[in-house]
């Protein structure tokens, strides 16, 4: 089920987001149109462990496996490895880096893969996590 104005590009559902929506539009814009390249947006699965997770984009490309995972708000974004803070207009946002969640998610869909009949013999790729 590829984008109809990209054959790389599966969308299997539509955000409901306009800044999710918007961030999904600027990457698939500057996406390869040719092979190895392939990315699906908007999907969600249900992990080993029973939980759901939600997954913004996964990429595969000749670099790599890569869960991306959008993060869009207006300001200034500070912060460190542990966390960040958004500043907009006098209201400030600390929350924990992202790059945790999109790495235990990453790791969690890897593991779903595995198991999958098509890599009976072979290893999924390693799948880097990377927040846009």
């Amino acid at each position: 089920m590829g984008d109809a104005s990209h054959p790389n590009w599966s969308a299997i559902t539509t955000s409901a987001f306009p800044w999710e929506k918007e961030a999904l539009d600027y990457m698939r814009a500057q996406f390869p149109s040719h092979e190895p390249y392939r990315a699906w947006s908007n999907f969600e699965f249900i992990a080993d462990d029973g939980s759901l997770n939600e997954v913004d984009l996964l990429v595969f490309a000749p670099q790599g496996f890569f869960l991306v995972e959008i993060k869009s708000r207006p300001g200034v974004l500070t912060g460190d490895t542990h966390t960040w803070t958004w500043q907009h207009d006098s209201h400030q946002k600390v929350v924990d880096n992202p790059v945790f969640l999109a790495n235990q998610k990453a790791k969690k869909l890897a593991s779903l893969l595995q198991r999958q009949r098509t890599f009976e013999k072979l290893r999924v790729p390693f799948m880097d996590p990377l927040i846009f």
